[in-house]
């Protein structure tokens, strides 16, 4: 459980506004890294190798409890040691030099249409970011109209104009 939640939410990077929430430089914020040594994908690693090693030689050895303890617990300090490794050397570095394309920061973020967008021309959506209301110029992505009070998703948002789409595509190609 604590692998999965790990995956989850151990994943997630603050996002660093600058200016406008529209306006970000990064989802990158160095305030909000993990530390390499105590965290959740590190116990969960532990907790598996020293479960799976414990279960394996009380099934099929005949080691007393106590030395499978011993051998379960150096078991799953070593993957204790590999996972903080690898978060060390591979994660946090790899999140430091991720580099985004600002065009993309928002994409996938929902927004309704507060003005229509007529075809090839440009509306007005509002979508909520970090607890703030936000507006923005909208055209359609595929150039036709989109009408007021529809729900839509940002695709990008290119020298201050959102790029999106109708919500009810997005939905049947899933």
């Amino acid at each position: 459980m604590l692998g999965v939640y790990a995956m989850l939410h151990g994943t997630e990077r603050s996002v660093a506004p600058m200016g406008a929430p529209h306006e970000r430089r990064s989802e990158h914020n160095p305030a909000s890294e993990p530390s390499a040594l105590f965290n959740l994908a590190s116990i969960a690693a532990f907790g598996v190798v020293f479960g799976l090693t414990g279960y394996l030689l009380d099934r099929h050895t005949g080691f007393s409890w106590v030395a499978s303890l011993v051998v379960a617990l150096v078991a799953g300090g070593g993957a204790y040691a590999l996972q903080s490794l690898l978060i060390a050397r591979w994660a946090i570095p790899s999140a430091r030099a991720d580099d985004m394309d600002p065009r993309y920061l928002l994409q996938g973020t929902l927004a309704r249409i507060t003005h229509e967008a007529q075809a090839n021309g440009t509306g007005t959506l509002v979508y909520e970011l970090d607890g703030h209301e936000c507006t923005l110029p909208v055209r359609s992505l595929d150039g036709d109209a989109l009408a007021e009070g529809i729900e839509v998703v940002i695709d990008r948002v290119d020298e201050g104009v959102a790029f999106a789409e109708p919500w009810s595509a997005v939905e049947q190609r899933l």
